[in-house]
């Protein structure tokens, strides 16, 4: 196998992370005297993805390709519907294709950039060496991983962490009539079947009256088959929503991991960035926001400033992710009856406050005074450091 050209710095798929982090090398002065190369197995050139996040509107959002952003959110359920408004947030979504066209032009203008498209199979800490189908390559600084193999994914759970999926299929579909409120996402709609041991819920990001992207969302631990979700959704338009005619635009169909465990520890030379490195929220699957932050973080390292590659967790808040995931893993109580409780004994931005990390021990309490009580009191207990290790997973599969 023939051994390519050395470089400083390897970036391992160009997701979210490869490409902030990328990006940001770039805008920090980082690859003026330094190299790198960006391997990925995909060429980018489709609207694969949706990223959506809530942020205060903040400098470094200026410069994103967002295509629509909301101050206002609607949350439903069978006994409540509130439209708040999201002060002092926004809710931003930008498109996969959209995102991928921003960074890579970035990139295609500095000569010490290389990209191409080809399939890791295994990278060596020892040697400073990545091998892909075609060759192998050298670096000489760090090699930043953000993929695992998907036949990975089961060995690399930790037993002793609660682990579900955020799954989902959605559709944008444009309509005869106007059905939207341009104005206002629907962030949670719980008017959908209850699933046993989860959450199930609509979402809606409208971006005009007669055109919105439409999801099924679940948390649970288990994947549905295709056909299942497509029924849900078709049932959750043309019932819940009460649309009968639509075209649909694009298709949404993905899962991601949503659990404290952290996949991949830093092994020396190889940094893990993304999902691999633990930037999802456990709690809600979203990850644009603290993949930034750890990105930053990287960057600060690189310049010397600190010698930090870890996402920054809080213990307390990912305690909370624990108890959460316990009660709904476990079935302790319903995800419908956690979240509408949430969602009427609290105004939005306090629980998005909340999901940041950003709140008080005693903002917390407040908080957590409208859960179903007895329900988190065992699984605080249970997640408690004194608790027996693993004893916490045996009421589920």
């Amino acid at each position: 196998m023939n051994t390519k050209p050395t470089y400083d710095y390897i970036i391992g798929g160009a997701g979210l992370a490869g490409l902030t982090l990328a990006w940001q090398m770039l805008d920090n002065g980082l690859l003026q005297h330094k190299n790198l190369l960006m391997i990925d197995s995909n060429k980018k050139d489709s609207n694969d993805r949706t990223w959506s996040f809530w942020a205060k509107p903040e400098k470094w959002l200026n410069e994103l390709p967002i295509s629509k952003l909301w101050k206002n959110a609607c949350v439903k359920g069978i006994d409540f519907d509130s439209i708040q408004s999201l002060h002092p947030y926004e809710y931003f979504k930008i498109e996969g294709i959209d995102y991928y066209e921003f960074v890579l032009k970035k990139l295609s203008k500095c000569t010490q950039v290389t990209i191409i498209q080809d399939f890791i199979i295994s990278e060596d800490a020892e040697r400073k060496i990545v091998k892909t189908q075609n060759g192998q390559y050298q670096f000489n600084s760090y090699f930043f991983k953000s993929y695992f193999m998907a036949d990975e994914l089961s060995s690399l759970k930790d037993p002793t962490k609660h682990f579900i999926w955020q799954h989902f299929l959605g559709w944008k579909i444009k309509t005869s009539l106007d059905y939207f409120d341009p104005e206002t996402v629907t962030y949670m709609d719980m008017r959908v079947p209850e699933v046993k041991s989860g959450l199930s819920f609509g979402y809606l990001l409208p971006e005009k009256k007669n055109e919105a992207l439409v999801e099924y969302t679940l948390f649970s631990a288990e994947l549905w088959k295709k056909e299942e979700y497509e029924n849900a959704l078709k049932d959750y338009i043309e019932h819940t929503l009460n649309i009968k005619e639509y075209e649909i635009i694009e298709e949404e169909f993905n899962k991601i991991p949503m659990t404290n465990t952290v996949f991949e520890e830093r092994n020396k030379s190889i940094i893990p960035i993304g999902t691999l490195a633990g930037t999802v929220k456990p709690s809600t699957g979203y990850s644009f926001v603290r993949n930034y932050q750890h990105i930053q973080l990287i960057i600060k390292s690189l310049k010397g400033e600190n010698k930090r590659f870890s996402v920054a967790n809080s213990k307390r808040f990912r305690f909370y992710d624990e108890v959460l995931m316990n009660v709904l893993v476990t079935g302790k109580s319903s995800g419908h009856e956690v979240f509408g409780r949430l969602y009427k004994g609290n105004p939005l931005p306090n629980l998005l406050k909340f999901l940041n990390e950003e709140t008080s021990i005693w903002e917390d309490l407040i908080i957590m005074n409208t859960v179903p009580k007895w329900a988190f009191i065992k699984a605080v207990v249970e997640e408690s450091p004194l608790a027996p290790k693993g004893g916490k997973l045996t009421d589920t599969k």
